[in-house]
């Protein structure tokens, strides 16, 4: 039984309102993904983040694999 398609359960008023607040968000542009943020101090890219990461303050050994 294919409930989805079921002309009864398409035409109740609580399915009609998830339905309807689904394509408002759908068609809601400000939620548009942008590739590139901006703050303040201008844009963020992948570089900058990168850059201003700090080197790793301990240095590790590598072990032999467990038996």
């Amino acid at each position: 039984m294919e409930v989805y398609r079921d002309e009864a359960t398409m035409q109740r008023e609580d399915i009609k309102m998830l339905v309807k607040k689904w394509w408002d968000v759908y068609d809601d542009s400000s939620l548009d993904f942008k590739a590139e943020d901006t703050t303040k101090e201008g844009t963020i890219s992948k570089s900058s983040i990168l850059a201003s990461l700090l080197e790793p303050a301990v240095s590790y050994i590598p072990a032999p694999f467990a038996a």
